[in-house]
């Protein structure tokens, strides 16, 4: 006690009488009016009773090696340092929280001799209110048998009680299921001895920040730890009997321990039952929850999302069923507040809740997703609870928001390109702004996926406009990035979908683009005549500027089959429209396309002639990948006009650009022709290096290109 005055006691009138102590006081104070002879004092003995709470039925257990061991280094902290260590274990439902905590509390019980106090207090219990501190703190009070004597009246009493018993014990205390940190702060053991596990699908913020309790997010299991559950739950020889049904069962659970256990209950009660069978049930996607359900509510993985998902607010309710009306994997932070027709600001907040609640995982900052079943259940809720009309229009907010921003982008990569005029949204969003190429390039790299699925969904639903548009901003990138496969699928959907809008110079310049796509697959015969059918189009629609680009792919097009007398009449075609109709960027690349046919038929003359006017056209637009064709063209030239150190400069030049703009088959055609003209300038070792690299690059494009490359390697290194 302070040497400050205390008062003791009082009377009835609440004045002190007589009660204060002042000094230093260490131990017990008596309060006394005359002490005759000595005060004896006796305190009651140890509490002799070892509580053993900790449930002994655990599920069964597997992998999660890495947090058992994290488990344990904090163990070995309480002992070592001397203080009391909590560990918030925390995850989505069905994760597997309190089975890790139970199996490690048994594992380690030796570790504790003065026993274990266990309570689940029920944070998210659909039949009932989380349990209150007072009820948990009186129920430990019971485990050591404390006397209701002895017991005081209010909270904190009881707390201080309970702290003071297991201050200078050896304990675990496990705190199952809470709800948030107030909850789980008056179970707090005093001293220095006591470990404490606490679980939660909430984030325990502030049991972190004021008590230090050291975090430990369950994630979904590995593939092999999925594997492993499910063989010890039906038997090994059923997963070796059905490996792919066993991979895909694994897949449509999501690597979730309780979806999986319900499956393999399911399987384990029949013998007959095979795995494909399980698999065939649960691959409708709107019917999965409802096949992993054992009949009880702990043991029905809708259910048990359900806890979660009531404990939300309203708006963060709201936003989790929104997102899951998104098409893709992931979703961002403007992307869902298109969804949501919210500011991103308030956006962030929600998804913090929903984050705080393991309802949604932040895979990088900005850059959220479900995992399978919660995407599935966060569907189940928008379809059962959003009007139909409100569930449109979010999904319309979203198309609009991936439109605009890949149209964006897309005037980044090729801001000279003929542009769309997408349609003004009905409500308004806020769709992404670029600066410059990378950026662009960047965010398209990041919600390719995203997009792709975006244009599935238009394809689906049959929202032709938003078909044609999100494919035609997204054609630049998927050339440039050789996403061909996808560029062509994705077109002809919307070649068809123009078609049943009655949009004739859409589906021409559509059709244009998928004669480039089917080119780059090296599909020309037919790539051929899907240009000149769009040729055709726009010829009788009056577009002269469109009808100029469709003579400029025949003429690439016809070069590319060895055509190339036919090729240049087209090219001379295309650049003849683009001058009537002053289009500078139209000129160059007709110019630059010429020029490389005329060094196709031997005119080196002409094919510098019309690539250096080419190419001061192309930098006054700073467009580098023209530019980078451009250079490759002429180095070709001065190779073949006996000027290879010239040649090699502007194949280096060439190959850089193409580098920096991610275009990877024309890199590797243009460190080829750099071999090409170090070999004519006699630099043995520069054409096998560059060749080398080439050959590098069109392996890893599967591109025949390749076996042409080797066969100069090998033929030059047997002359050597």
């Amino acid at each position: 006690m302070s040497d400050t005055e205390q008062h003791v006691g009082t009377t009835g009138d609440g004045m002190a009488h007589g009660n204060v102590v002042s000094g230093n006081v260490e131990g017990i104070v008596v309060q006394a009016h005359t002490v005759e002879g000595g005060v004896n004092i006796t305190v009651p003995e140890r509490n002799a009773v070892v509580p053993r709470q900790v449930p002994t039925f655990i599920p069964a257990f597997v992998g999660r090696r890495a947090e058992l061991e994290k488990l344990t280094a904090a163990l070995d902290e309480t002992i070592g340092a001397g203080m009391v260590v909590v560990s918030a274990v925390e995850g989505s439902a069905g994760i597997g929280k309190t089975t890790l905590a139970l199996y490690w509390a048994r594992k380690y019980s030796d570790r504790f001799p003065d026993g274990q106090l266990y309570v689940n207090l029920a944070g998210f219990d659909p039949t009932s209110e989380p349990m209150e501190p007072a009820v948990a703190v009186r129920g430990f009070l019971d485990a050591f048998e404390i006397p209701p004597s002895r017991i005081p009246a209010s909270l904190d009493a009881q707390a201080a009680l309970y702290r003071s018993i297991v201050a200078q014990r050896r304990m675990l205390i496990v705190l199952d299921n809470c709800r948030d940190s107030a909850q789980v702060r008056p179970l707090l053991p005093g001293g220095t001895s006591c470990m404490v596990i606490v679980t939660s699908r909430s984030r325990l913020e502030g049991l972190i920040a004021r008590e230090g309790a050291r975090r430990l997010v369950l994630g979904l299991l590995s593939l092999e730890e999925a594997r492993t559950l499910l063989a010890s739950r039906i038997g090994n020889d059923r997963v070796e009997a059905e490996p792919a049904a066993a991979a895909e069962l694994i897949e449509l659970c999501a690597r979730l321990p309780l979806a999986l256990s319900i499956v393999a209950s399911r399987a384990a009660g029949s013998a007959k039952l095979r795995l494909a069978d399980v698999v065939a049930e649960l691959r409708d996607r709107r019917a999965r929850l409802a096949e992993l359900d054992l009949g009880e509510v702990e043991v029905n993985v809708q259910a048990v999302f359900s806890w979660s998902y009531r404990a939300l607010t309203p708006e963060a309710a709201r936003l989790f069923r929104l997102i899951g009306l998104h098409p893709g994997l992931d979703v961002s932070t403007p992307a869902a507040a298109a969804l949501a027709g919210l500011p991103a600001a308030r956006v962030k907040a929600l998804i913090r809740e929903l984050g705080n609640a393991h309802l949604i995982e932040e895979l990088e900052p900005g850059r959220y997703q479900f995992h399978d079943l919660l995407r599935v259940y966060a569907l189940d809720r928008a379809l059962a609870e959003e009007d139909t009309g409100a569930g449109k229009a979010a999904v319309t907010r979203m198309l609009d928001f991936y439109l605009h921003s890949a149209f964006a982008a897309d005037r980044q990569l090729y801001p000279h390109r003929e542009p769309i005029t997408p349609a003004v949204p009905d409500t308004p969003v806020e769709p992404r702004r670029f600066t410059d190429y990378d950026e662009a390039m960047a965010w398209l790299t990041t919600e390719y996926l995203n997009l792709i699925a975006a244009v599935e969904y238009t394809i689906e639903e049959r929202l032709d406009r938003y078909t044609w548009q999100l494919t035609w901003s997204m054609s630049t990138f998927m050339d440039r990035q050789l996403h061909w496969r996808d560029w062509t699928a994705n077109t002809e959907k919307a070649i068809e979908a123009a078609n049943r809008l009655g949009d004739r110079e859409a589906a021409a310049r559509m059709t244009c683009n998928l004669g480039h796509a089917y080119a780059q697959r090296e599909r020309t015969p037919a790539a051929l005549e899907l240009a000149g059918q769009a040729r055709e189009i726009f010829h009788e629609l009056g577009e002269e500027v469109y009808e100029a680009h469709a003579y400029h792919s025949m003429c690439w097009m016809l070069g590319r089959q060895g055509r190339y007398v036919e090729g240049l009449e087209m090219g001379k075609n295309a650049l003849a429209l683009h001058r009537r109709n002053h289009s500078r960027f139209g000129q160059a690349e007709a110019l630059n396309t010429v020029g490389w046919l005329y060094g196709l038929v031997g005119d080196y003359e002409q094919n510098l002639t019309c690539c250096v006017e080419a190419l001061a056209l192309l930098k006054e637009m700073g467009q580098r990948h023209s530019i980078a064709f451009t250079l490759d063209h002429i180095g070709d030239a001065y190779r073949h006009l006996g000027r290879p150190v010239e040649a090699m400069k502007y194949h280096r030049e060439a190959v850089e650009l193409f580098h920096q703009v991610g275009m990877a088959f024309e890199e590797a055609t243009a460190v080829a022709h750099l071999g090409d003209a170090a070999l004519s300038a006699n630099d043995h070792a520069e054409a096998v290096n560059a060749w080398g690299r080439g050959h590098k690059i069109f392996v890893q494009l599967e591109r025949s290109e390749a076996k042409e490359l080797q066969e100069k390697i090998d033929a030059l290194q047997k002359t050597d």
